[in-house]
């Protein structure tokens, strides 16, 4: 395969995707024929594509020292996986799965630390407990949707368990590329286990009355920041001086930057205010600006399904984020969430809002993994304090774990599902300091084991069950791809130098062609759907709607 074929196929790729969402007629033949002449597709269930980068998992388990809490509750999984409780889903799904030893089931990963749980732990010890082998398939975020379709274009069987974005659900269940699980859950679940998940999360693999996977990752953005900054005496008589009111986190984003101003005025350049990724595609200026829209009272579409982002609320919005920029350490339009990790966690950022395993770099967990080699040791560890972003976080992404409608082995894959995402399993995964799948089940937030994995452990799960209750899901419909990517455009060349409220009407602009692209009506059935789910905006957040969690 040479650049000009993968460009080719990538291109013709697009377009089937467009049609297939469009519910038209795909070129199923151009699908499979360049697909496997290329290497870009799997020739069978049991051969897996050159491109994808995969290893059956290794016999040998993963296992921490058995004194520790992650060792504790891997020894807590495994028991319940072997011994029960008889009516567990972890239990019931060993029972029911060894009747399929021997075969290998194939499951999509996000590329790098991600596809970790399931080479490291997960997959040996499913093949240790069940004799069933498991075959990681690692992808790009972007692959994961678009590879998964074209293998249900070309009928492959490719893949089993797919690991996909909640964003995604919609769209992959009316194409039938991932199948119900309601039948599964019903022969083999302990139903229990579905209350046992925060209610923002609960009803995300949710789709026309069906239930189309099992949560996996809550990706809930929180606000991280130095306490001894916060709390020296000093700085705390000045800025009452200045603003007549306490120094505190932020509750505001108006008050976020006048907090960041105020902390680079007096001690930079040796610490900055804050710190934002917000370089293009790293991953994207999209998840902020929606937090922040929405939490000033903008609204995605109008009932006409016309963009709703050139407005008071989206110039509202790109003024608090311009003048947090200026307040922001230097450089901070070119870092990444990585780069970003790396200067808090050298102290020279007072706060950030980023995702769950921010918390356990600060205090140095992550980094006893060799895998998490890319940022620097913590010298911030117990200097750190949690808070709810001001407004209403971002739940950024996430996962469900969802059942190939193609697989030759259905039960089975279903029944690992069923397993790692379990209460105690789940627990375990969630754990691992390599892995970045983040807390999501209210057995997590309530968990002691967690809970002593550093000293303020139990801090930050209290705040991250607390940011689920104000959260904001992302969108989730067809597009939602090209909607985040228009949006990262806008807030990019706003840094540039671009009219804010140009920038605004060229994103609604090509928001509007999206929508168009994909069908006015059809969207518009999305949209309403997506309008029930708890977190689909700030008047409709889990605590809103009576049902927050406390803890």
């Amino acid at each position: 395969m040479n650049d000009r074929e993968k460009r080719d196929f990538e291109a013709g790729l697009n377009a089937e995707i467009d049609a297939w969402l469009r519910g038209e007629n795909t070129r199923r033949s151009f699908i499979k024929k360049f697909g496997l002449m290329t290497g870009l597709l799997a020739t069978s269930s049991a051969v897996l594509s050159p491109w994808a980068e995969n290893a059956l998992a290794q016999a040998a388990v993963d296992l921490a020292d058995p004194s520790t809490p992650l060792g504790k509750a891997q020894a807590a999984a495994m028991k319940a996986s072997t011994e029960g409780p008889a009516d567990g889903s972890a239990y019931r799904a060993v029972q029911a799965a060894k009747q399929y030893s021997g075969i290998t089931i194939n499951m999509t990963y996000e590329s790098g630390l991600q596809a970790l749980d399931p080479r490291n732990f997960s997959g040996p010890v499913w093949e240790q407990l069940t004799g069933i082998k498991s075959n990681v398939v690692e992808l790009s975020n972007p692959d994961q949707y678009s590879k998964a379709v074209a293998e249900h274009i070309a009928g492959s069987g490719a893949y089993d368990v797919l690991d996909i974005s909640p964003a995604w659900t919609p769209s992959l269940a009316d194409g039938g590329v991932i199948a119900p699980l309601d039948d599964y859950i019903a022969k083999y679940m302990n139903p229990a286990d579905l209350e046992d998940y925060h209610p923002l999360y609960k009803a995300l693999p949710t789709y026309k009355g069906k239930i189309w996977g099992f949560f996996d990752d809550g990706d809930m953005f929180a606000l991280y920041y130095r306490k001894d900054i916060f709390e020296d005496a000093k700085l705390k008589e000045a800025y009452q001086a200045k603003f007549s009111k306490a120094l505190e986190p932020p509750k505001t984003w108006e008050d976020y930057a006048q907090v960041a101003q105020f902390i680079t005025d007096n001690l930079a350049p040796n610490v900055y205010g804050a710190g934002h990724f917000r370089k293009a595609a790293s991953p994207g200026n999209q998840f902020d600006f929606l937090q922040q829209f929405r939490a000033n009272g903008g609204v995605l579409f109008g009932d006409d399904m016309k963009a709703g982002l050139s407005s008071e609320a989206g110039m509202k919005t790109l003024t608090n984020m311009l003048a947090a920029n200026a307040a922001s350490i230097p450089g901070n339009n070119e870092l990444d969430a990585v780069s970003l990790w790396a200067a808090f966690l050298q102290g020279k950022v007072a706060m950030i809002y980023s995702w769950p395993p921010t918390g356990r770099m600060c205090a140095n967990y992550a980094q006893s993994a060799k895998a998490i080699n890319f940022v620097p040791q913590s010298t911030i560890a117990g200097k750190v304090g949690y808070a709810v972003v001001p407004g209403n976080p971002e739940h950024a992404t996430g996962y469900n774990k969802a059942l190939s409608a193609d697989s030759r082995n259905l039960d089975a894959a279903y029944l690992f599902m069923q397993w790692a995402t379990s209460p105690p399993v789940s627990l375990a995964r969630v754990m691992l300091p390599y892995a970045l799948r983040d807390p999501y089940r209210l057995s997590h937030f309530k968990s002691d084991l967690y809970g002593e994995l550093f000293p303020s452990a139990r801090e930050y799960l209290i705040n991250l069950n607390n940011s689920a209750n104000v959260g904001l899901l992302d969108m989730i419909m067809p597009g939602a791809q090209d909607y985040f990517l228009s949006l990262d455009r806008l807030c990019t060349s706003v840094w540039a130098g671009t009219d804010p409220k140009a920038a605004l009407d060229t994103a609604a602009a090509e928001w509007d062609q999206t929508t168009e692209r994909l069908g006015v009506d059809t969207q518009k059935a999305y949209y309403e759907d997506f309008k029930k789910l708890p977190g689909s905006s700030a008047d409709h957040t889990v605590e809103k709607l009576g049902m927050a969690v406390k803890l």
